[in-house]
């Protein structure tokens, strides 16, 4: 049991230090090049698709850190049972709970869209993600300042969650250090 014991934590560790990179590379060398795309349609295109891939392995790596921690803690002897444990899987909650939050109470919202004919325009119902970026029907119905703001909205929030998800990483990699494990 003590071998599995161990795997956990290390498994566990990583899967934090890779959500830490994940968001960390997100927010600081993927998002500002396309901050720079010339043209809305294809940054909106690309930011959805990196949105939509990067929700998957963060729930995928969050959902993994999380599991292998507990386990390591509910299945290592009384002795062995060191808070750190507890501490790091409660980081990777909270910066996994933004997300999930998001993905519940997500706001529907009514927006104006131009649909291309002389000034007229339509009012369209869809939705509005957490980061109040306007996902239309069609590729054409995209405003270039509501995709620059939602950029900007996502890369702040993967900076808040990668600073949450390294202090959990720390504490893990610390109390790694100190168990000899």
């Amino acid at each position: 049991m003590s071998r599995t014991v161990t795997i956990s934590k290390f498994v566990g560790t990583i899967s934090l230090g890779l959500l830490t990179g994940l968001s960390y590379t997100h927010s600081r060398t993927t998002i500002p090049p396309l901050l720079a795309l010339p043209s809305a349609t294809p940054a909106h295109s690309t930011f959805r698709q990196l949105r939509v891939l990067t929700s998957r392995h963060q729930v995928l790596l969050s959902s993994l850190s999380a599991s292998t921690l507990v386990m390591a803690y509910l299945l290592a002897p009384p002795t062995k049972r060191h808070p750190y444990l507890l501490w790091a899987t409660l980081a990777t909650a909270a910066g996994w709970g933004s997300e999930a939050y998001g993905k519940l109470f997500g706001k529907k919202q009514v927006a104006t869209v131009d649909n291309g004919k002389r000034g007229k325009s339509m009012r369209k119902e869809g939705s509005w993600t957490e980061d109040e970026e306007w996902i239309g029907d069609e590729e054409g119905d995209v405003n270039g300042e509501v995709v620059r703001e939602g950029m900007e909205g996502w890369k702040v929030k993967q900076g808040v969650k990668a600073g949450i998800w390294g202090v959990g990483w720390a504490i893990a990699v610390v109390g790694l250090w100190g168990d000899g494990a």
